[in-house]
């Protein structure tokens, strides 16, 4: 079953600090890698991702019209165009 990877053209990155108290940001992507342990992000500007000031609860997204709602852990930017975030 695992490793399955999607077309995925974006990825939606969300956090809740408090009740009501939350933040998020969308980044496009080329595909998403989830496996087991990890999910991987391709063809991602992860530059974005090393200046977040927070970390995300959750990554989302959506291929063929099924939505992905994945519980994450900080990411390990891999190089300037892959991040790993760790299944929680």
């Amino acid at each position: 079953m695992f490793p399955v990877t999607y077309q995925a053209a974006s990825i939606f990155l969300e956090t809740q600090f408090l009740p009501g108290d939350t933040a998020e940001l969308r980044l496009d992507c080329e595909g998403v890698t989830v496996s087991a342990s990890a999910v991987t992000v391709h063809g991602i500007e992860t530059r974005h991702i090393e200046k977040m000031v927070w970390t995300a609860d959750y990554l989302s997204f959506e291929q063929d019209g099924q939505h992905h709602r994945i519980k994450v852990a900080r990411p390990a930017v891999k190089t300037p165009l892959r991040a790993r975030f760790p299944r929680r």
